[in-house]
């Protein structure tokens, strides 16, 4: 058969159109939030929204009417009529100066999710009117694009001076309720950045039956009224100017504080932001409520409407950042890990600022709903949740102790301060049975506390004794198959050469060493096993310190460190040798962390490890040139679930101290000779010396 060549044309099929407004618009509300942003782009100063109803008061007609520039018949016919127009996009801001929202040149088929006909009337300032309508059946009835006629006229009166007004007929009644009309408002109020950077631009709803909702679209009062705040920037280098606020009045105030390891920038770019959180149990909103003349119960159900991480671009929100359920920093299992300290998704509503100049990486996905996910977004949120834990760090440091108590969930069902409340409320507080509530809520609480400590014992050695037994049983094995299958392709190489190739000799000897690196990390955790970790033997308290810190050596070498240990050759103790590592474990990692959070990945750092005796015992003094412990921190880094790391649990000096406590104490010492943190770890009994 002869070869055919040509040429062809791509002919798009009319349906196109239907599925522009279908499948890249997820829903009515996000439609609204287009045909809104197409009013901003079009300089105008207002935009009505009016939901028109029957006599059964179902929705006929939705109308969006705005007073911008409106197009020229020129404009309608050579960009409004093509899909995928670049207009926008080449010219990026609007004759006004604004930086356009659509640049896609599909924000105007979300009316196709709107209702089956549009009509579009649009006058610009000493023009002629347009109008334009459009039957989005057409495009499924007819096979090919090119193939649809659309009908337009030029002259006929539209009853205003400049702008544009869309009537949109043949909505679904079924999608609209009281639910979605609440949903709209929820998406208009969010649409304009809080920090107002979009000025002279105003939204109105018009819904019949639903005047609480009506009339300008504003945030409620409720979101404006937080117990926390906090507003600032985090900059190109790195690090944040901040205030928080409690109360309304000012805690504290941030500036040039480094919040990551020294060293690393936003690879996102800089990024501005305001906090607003609460407290969500009744002792934390009632307050609140009461300012504004309203309940508990309405207060958390506007927070479930509005609370979430929205994101703003040059002034508008970029969807679906914030929208409940969309937890995309992942705060509700922060939370979970670290409970009473990190701030769950329904307890804040949050802002971040950026631009498409200063953060060109982060962009927008094909679909228009959310950003790309690649390195520049990941660095967003790292860069974000490091910024909340510093309004989780001053939250923490006012909230009553009481509050804490009993929060983690496995204690909730002990709880029975509710019982106590509805006993004052109703019998007063001198009755005898709510005395005897109060009485036994006090023997509760001191029950719960100290079954959480034993529990948290036997979790850890649960938990680290079944992974240490797991690891030690199953490494011997390969590692004897990896040294015997060496030795075997030694000897088979031999046979084929009657000199071994260069370099496979070399090849071999670094195959054993580091097997021979296994084999001593394996005989490091062998104390740790379960036959073994309670069990008392006599050690050298030095070599004990030298072997912890030679497991952390490959952190070590890579960071460029330097650590010392002194003293501890001239005594033998007897204890576990697995509960004297576990503490000295835990302040060598802490001491590392911070000595390179503080001195940058690879810059380096200082721990000096101190042994001595110390009257019937003896003392290790470990002491890091990290930032240090701040002093409003000193009284509360022992307890549970409290960290000053990014993303830490909180659980490492809490169960450190837990363990010593048979030996002595663990305290926190401010006279460290590297200006850093230094941590004592005191063994006063039990040690056999």
């Amino acid at each position: 058969m002869d070869s055919q060549f040509g040429t062809t044309k791509m002919r798009p099929r009319a349906r196109l159109i239907g599925l522009l407004g279908e499948e890249l618009i997820s829903d009515e509300p996000v439609a609204l939030v287009e045909l809104v942003k197409n009013a901003f782009d079009a300089d105008s100063s207002t935009v009505k929204v009016n939901f028109e109803v029957d006599s059964e008061s179902k929705v006929k007609r939705i109308i969006v009417e705005d007073n911008g520039v409106g197009m020229t018949v020129e404009t309608v016919l050579g960009a409004w009529f093509e899909p995928g127009t670049a207009n926008k996009k080449n010219a990026m801001r609007s004759p006004g100066g604004r930086p356009y929202q659509g640049a896609k040149g599909i924000g105007r088929f979300a009316s196709a999710r709107l209702g089956d006909t549009l009509l579009l009337e649009t006058k610009s300032v000493s023009q002629p009117p347009v109008s334009v309508v459009l039957s989005w059946g057409d495009f499924s009835d007819t096979e090919y694009l090119d193939d649809v006629e659309l009908s337009y006229s030029v002259g006929s009166s539209v009853g205003f001076e400049h702008g544009t007004r869309l009537t949109i007929e043949g909505v679904d009644q079924a999608k609209w309720n009281a639910e979605s009309f609440r949903r709209v408002h929820s998406r208009l109020s969010r649409l304009i950045s809080p920090f107002k950077e979009v000025d002279g631009f105003d939204v109105a709803l018009e819904i019949p039956g639903f005047p609480e909702i009506s009339g300008a679209v504003e945030t409620p009062p409720e979101i404006k009224s937080p117990k926390y705040r906090m507003y600032g920037a985090l900059k190109s280098d790195g690090l944040l100017d901040a205030v928080i606020e409690i109360d309304g009045v000012e805690s504290s105030r941030l500036t040039n504080q480094q919040i990551l390891s020294k060293g690393y920038t936003p690879e996102c770019g800089p990024f501005e932001f305001e906090v607003r959180a609460w407290d969500r149990d009744r002792d934390g909103l009632e307050p609140i409520a009461r300012n504004l003349g309203t309940t508990v119960a309405l207060l958390r159900q506007t927070l479930n409407v509005y609370c979430g991480v929205s994101v703003y671009r040059d002034g508008f929100r970029v969807y679906p950042y914030g929208e409940p359920g969309n937890d995309w920093l992942q705060l509700d299992l922060r939370s979970r890990q670290r409970p009473g300290q990190n701030f769950a998704n329904n307890q804040i509503v949050a802002a971040i600022r950026l631009s498409r100049e200063s953060n060109p990486d982060l962009q927008d996905r094909s679909a228009r709903e959310g950003m790309i996910k690649n390195s520049a977004h990941q660095a967003l949120e790292d860069w974000f949740i490091a910024v909340i834990q510093k309004l989780e760090e001053a939250r923490y440091r006012v909230r009553p102790k009481q509050e804490k108590k009993n929060s983690d969930a496995l204690f909730e069902a002990f709880d029975v301060s509710p019982a106590l409340a509805k006993a004052k409320e109703e019998l007063g507080n001198d009755h005898p049975l709510t005395k005897l509530i109060q009485a036994t809520e006090t023997q509760v609480s001191i029950g719960v506390e100290r079954v959480q400590e034993v529990f948290s014992r036997l979790l850890l050695s649960a938990g680290l004794g079944h992974m240490v037994d797991v690891v030690i049983h199953e490494i011997g094995a390969p590692l004897g198959k990896i040294n015997r299958q060496v030795e075997i392709t030694k000897r088979m190489l031999s046979k084929d050469f009657v000199e071994v190739p260069v370099g496979y000799g070399e090849s071999f000897a670094k195959m054993l060493s580091w097997t021979d690196q296994i084999y001593a990390l394996r005989r490091r955790l062998e104390p740790h096993t379960a036959g073994r970790r309670g069990r008392a033997s006599s050690f050298q308290v030095r070599d004990e310190v030298e072997l912890t810190v030679s497991i952390y050596d490959a952190l070590i070498t890579k960071q460029g460190m330097t650590v010392e240990v002194e003293g501890g050759d001239d005594f033998t103790v007897k204890m576990s040798p697995a509960a004297f590592g576990q503490v000295i474990a835990n302040l060598i990692d802490n001491a590392i962390y911070w000595s390179s959070y503080k001195n940058g990945v690879g810059g380096g750092g200082e721990i000096k490890v101190l042994i001595a005796r110390d009257g019937a015992g003896f003392q290790v003094r470990v002491q890091d040139d990290g930032p240090g412990v701040a002093i409003e921190d000193e009284d509360r880094i022992f307890e549970s679930y409290v960290s000053t790391k990014p993303n830490g649990m909180g659980l490492g000096l809490y169960i450190a101290r837990l363990v010593i406590e048979p030996y002595g104490r663990l305290v926190y010492d401010r006279d460290s000779g590297l200006n850093g943190a230094c941590f004592v770890a005191k063994f006063e009994q039990g040690v056999g010396l």
